[in-house]
Formats: C-alpha cells, sequence, structure tokens
C-alpha cells in the first residue's frame, strides 16, 4: 500500500497544484469541522503536509518516508510510524484528522480503534473522505478499475460505511460538512464554500465524531 507513495511522491504532491480549486475547496470543508476541536491535533496519513500545514496540526504520522521530508521541509512536526499502531500515548490528542486516507488503509477498523485510543475524552475524529457512490468516488474507482498508480490500491466507502466504522470504535458521529457538489471529473472545477450537513451530490464529506467520557 506504502510503495506508490515512495515511488510516485512528486506525482502525489503535484495533484494539489493541478487541482487547486478542487484542493482548495476541500479544505475549506475541513477547516469548517475543526471549528471548536480541542488542541493538540495529529494527523495520521499526513503525507507531504498539504493539509496539516494550513489547518495548523500539531503532530503527523505518516510511513512514506519521502512525503514526511516534504512535510518537515514545510515545517510540521512528523514521524514515521503506521497508523495500526501508533507511537503515541493514551488519551494524548484532543483532535485526529485522518483526510483522503481511510480508501488506502489495510486495516480501517484497527486504525480507527487506535485513533480512539489516543483521543482524549470529548476529543473529535475528523475525517475527510470521498464516498464510494459520488461522482469523483466512481472516477477514482474507474481509475483504480485501469490500474491507476495510486488508486488500484483504493477502497472507497460509502458514507454509511464510514459512520459504521466509526461507531464501531466508540466515537459518535456528530456533524457533516460537505463539499464538491459542483465541480465533476472532467469539467471545469470550480472553488466551492463548503455546505452544512450531509448532501448525496458531494464528492468530499467530512464528518466528525466525538469521543465520549
Amino acid at each position: 500500500m506504502v510503495e506508490p507513495f515512495y515511488e510516485y511522491w512528486e506525482d502525489y504532491d503535484r495533484w494539489f497544484d493541478r487541482h487547486r480549486n478542487v484542493y482548495l475547496s476541500e479544505l475549506a470543508a475541513l477547516e469548517s469541522a475543526s471549528r471548536g476541536v480541542p488542541r493538540p491535533w495529529l494527523e495520521v496519513g499526513v503525507g507531504s503536509g498539504r493539509f496539516a500545514k494550513p489547518l495548523g496540526v500539531d503532530v503527523g504520522v505518516d510511513p512514506a518516508e519521502p512525503m514526511l521530508m516534504v512535510a518537515r521541509s514545510r515545517g510540521l512536526d512528523v514521524a514515521g510510524a503506521v497508523g495500526e499502531y501508533l507511537p503515541l500515548r493514551t488519551e494524548s490528542f484532543g483532535g485526529v484528522f485522518l483526510v483522503v486516507t481511510i480508501c488506502f488503509l489495510e486495516n480501517p477498523r484497527r486504525v480507527l480503534s487506535e485513533v480512539s485510543r489516543v483521543l482524549r475524552p470529548g476529543g473529535r475524529l475528523v475525517v475527510g473522505f470521498v464516498p464510494a457512490e459520488s461522482p469523483w468516488g466512481r472516477f477514482y474507482s474507474e481509475l483504480a478499475r485501469r490500474g491507476h498508480r495510486f488508486y488500484r490500491y483504493a477502497r472507497f466507502y460509502r458514507v454509511e460505511e464510514v459512520e459504521e466504522l466509526v461507531r464501531g470504535v466508540g466515537l459518535v458521529p456528530e456533524l457533516y460538512v460537505s463539499t464538491l457538489r459542483v465541480s465533476r471529473p472532467g469539467s471545469e472545477e470550480v472553488l466551492e464554500e463548503p455546505s452544512p450537513g450531509l448532501w448525496h451530490d458531494a464528492g468530499f464529506v467530512v464528518l466528525r465524531a466525538l469521543r465520549t467520557p
């Protein structure tokens, strides 16, 4: 799963420049969902830091060292680790972010269990993902079928599947934010304001969930 992020890390990072309006729309949705989330913040699957840097994430982990080198060059505090075994203290974070990461996880239940462990009571998980049933999810799934260097390793989840995974580790979904309701694959990509709530035409959805005491 990690291999393409070693070999093609430059292509991954350049995607954000080639699709700037999509990226900024996703970032705006994450910013909206993260308001009021207690600190410190951790991003699991921080990659090159494209989301962590503008969000102000405190610590990031990722298994791909080339990506971590880019994240460090952006001034981020990051370390090599896999989400299934986080080398972090129990109940040490107020917020944990998983941004376009859940589709690449080999064992999402194990990762979410670790996320729940490192969250403090009253902390929040913020998951940003591309729903399988959305136009973007169908587009990426077709690229995966054709053997795309990144997406062939991905599994895209329906919204209800992500919510079930989150509830399965004892976290309580409390809000949704949606975006990419106008931009479609192959058409003009526009900068979009986030839409509060779950919109089933959205190509990017953010789910925030609470760790109860």
